[in-house]
């Protein structure tokens, strides 16, 4: 016996082997599940749920914290940005705006001949606003009294008084007006003299009063400076007439004069420094 063990021995080997394999096999195979298995089971299902449902309800709304904090803070900075803009925008068409008036006045050339030198407003009083106010140039500049003031569309005013390094400006649409305004009205070819002695507040507009009756003035006409009496250099533009009528007891004629240049909205002037070529001393 001992021998035929011996003598078939790979046989056995080869047996084992295949008995080995089949028994893995069936452990392989579906099978169903007991119910203590089934049990067992759904319990660790069930334990599964009460762990994890909480841990995953507290996760999602950590996360909807977190993009909630974000997204706040993203506001916030983006409201930054906003103001940050608007305030960029305003300083942005002060600029421009500033830039044009000083691109105008600089390209003026009918204020040439009066050596004009360029001023900023620094003072305007509210409650005197179409009377006076205060410019950065004064007597260190050269600035006197009685000087024209004025922008490139034309006559708003005269030095009133000159300090060191500022100049009061009294506009000619004051009420305080010290001396009269003597004028030429370029009536269709002819001259007219007059002069401007006071501003009419209800009308927004200068008036020339005793014009002759028998003098055909018309509507438009050009009204400009004299040069008579030294006070401004001749020929500054002031405006236009724009409207004309009988004084009360019908013996002349009163014209009023819209300014060609803003009076209420102004931020540069030009001091016309008096040359000796416009009268000067």
């Amino acid at each position: 016996m001992p021998d035929f063990y011996k003598r078939n021995r790979l046989v056995f080997i080869l047996f084992g082997i295949i008995v080995f394999i089949m028994l893995v096999g069936l452990s392989l195979r579906e099978h169903e599940t007991t119910v203590p298995e089934q049990i067992a089971g759904d319990s660790a299902a069930v334990g599964q749920r009460i762990v994890s449902y909480p841990m995953l309800f507290i996760g999602q709304n950590l996360s909807n914290m977190v993009h909630m904090w974000d997204a706040v803070e993203e506001n916030k900075t983006l409201r930054a940005k906003i103001r940050g803009f608007n305030q960029l925008e305003a300083d942005n068409y002060r600029l421009e705006k500033e830039n044009a008036e000083l691109r105008s006045l600089m390209k003026t050339e009918s204020i040439a001949s009066y050596d004009p030198q360029m001023a900023t407003i620094i003072a305007r009083n509210i409650d005197d606003w179409m009377n006076t106010f205060v410019i950065n140039k004064g007597q260190t500049s050269g600035v006197k009294e009685n000087m024209a003031v004025i922008t490139n569309e034309g006559l708003i005013g005269r030095i009133k008084k000159a300090n060191a390094y500022s100049s009061q400006v009294e506009l000619i649409s004051s009420s305080a007006k010290a001396s009269k305004i003597s004028v030429t009205l370029q009536n269709s070819g002819s001259e007219v003299f007059g002069m401007i002695d006071q501003y009419d507040d209800s009308k927004d507009l200068l008036v020339i009063d005793d014009i002759e009756n028998n003098i055909k003035l018309k509507v438009g006409t050009n009204v400009v400076t004299s040069g008579l009496g030294g006070q401004f250099p001749k020929g500054i533009v002031i405006g236009k007439v724009k409207k004309i009528e009988n004084d009360e007891f019908g013996l002349s004629q009163i014209a009023y004069v819209e300014t060609a240049a803003s009076l209420k909205d102004l931020t540069h002037v030009y001091i016309a420094m008096k040359s000796p070529a416009a009268g000067g001393k």
